[in-house]
């Protein structure tokens, strides 16, 4: 799950809706239980997966996620 330089990316291709949000939610309740802080990668595509995750991080969890310009495909967000 941690990939370059103490991030954390997990690729959500393959995976149901339901499971990637429970996975997500998953990541951020343990790093706000462990760590201060930490940087995340989500490889989403461009589809529901990314909508719903979008809107949970922001909705929910307050976070301030972003889908960058030369990567859409992402959701980059940092954990706190």
């Amino acid at each position: 799950m941690r990939g370059k330089n103490g991030v954390i990316e997990v690729d959500f291709h393959h995976y149901s809706v339901e499971d990637a949000l429970r996975t997500v939610e998953s990541i951020i309740n343990y790093v706000r239980m462990n760590s201060d802080y930490v940087s995340c990668n989500f490889i989403t595509g461009k589809g529901r997966i990314q909508r719903e995750l979008f809107n949970m991080l922001k909705d929910i969890y307050e976070l301030e996620p972003v889908v960058p310009m030369a990567n859409s495909g992402v959701v980059m967000v940092d954990v706190y």
